[in-house]
């Protein structure tokens, strides 16, 4: 998808809704991403879908939808919090695509997603990366749903299933069996 003629209607809105400081940073992210807009509208897609609990956005409805989360921000008062939640997933994101960690573990998982073109996995990949970076979750949880992931796709890719992957119930999942295999281990 061309997603040019979006972003640029995002960027103009965002020009018309943000102080300096706010804009600065979003400016700073599109930097980051080369000014490459449709790789940066491939990123607000996947934002957009963990901002709408899993509900993706058609393309063609990219500006819409950005601006109506923008907008329930903006009720709230809390633009600093999406603003900053949007600049560290854009570098998980940047991270993604182009596998650049040092992560051991996190590199040969997306090494694997990468490899079958299951990119439909990155914005659970966000997330779960960006609760990892902030310690909500521990490394051997971490490990344990990479490989999981790992797993699913190499399963899927085998099977040639292509489909949008539904984060909630991914995520329900993944916990759900995180917490059978240390409660196994505990077991023991």
């Amino acid at each position: 998808m061309d997603y040019i003629l979006q972003m640029e209607k995002i960027m103009e809105y965002l020009k018309l809704n943000l102080d300096i400081e706010l804009m600065r940073d979003i400016l700073s992210v599109k930097r980051d991403f080369n000014n490459d807009l449709n790789l940066l509208g491939c990123f607000i897609k996947d934002f957009l879908n963990l901002e709408n609990e899993g509900k993706i956005t058609d393309d063609e409805n990219l500006y819409r939808d950005f601006v109506f989360c923008f907008e329930k921000y903006l009720n709230e008062r809390h633009l600093i919090e999406l603003v900053s939640k949007f600049k560290r997933y854009a570098k998980l994101y940047l991270m993604l695509v182009f596998e650049d960690t040092k992560d051991r573990v996190l590199l040969t998982a997306i090494a694997t997603i990468n490899s079958c073109s299951m990119i439909e996995y990155y914005p659970f990949l966000m997330e779960l990366t960006d609760e990892y970076q902030n310690n909500k979750i521990d490394k051997s949880h971490f490990i344990l749903m990479l490989q999981l992931i790992t797993d699913m796709v190499v399963a899927n890719y085998d099977k040639a299933v292509c489909q949008n992957v539904d984060l909630p119930l991914l995520r329900a999942q993944l916990r759900d069996i995180c917490a059978r295999k240390i409660l196994e281990r505990i077991a023991i």
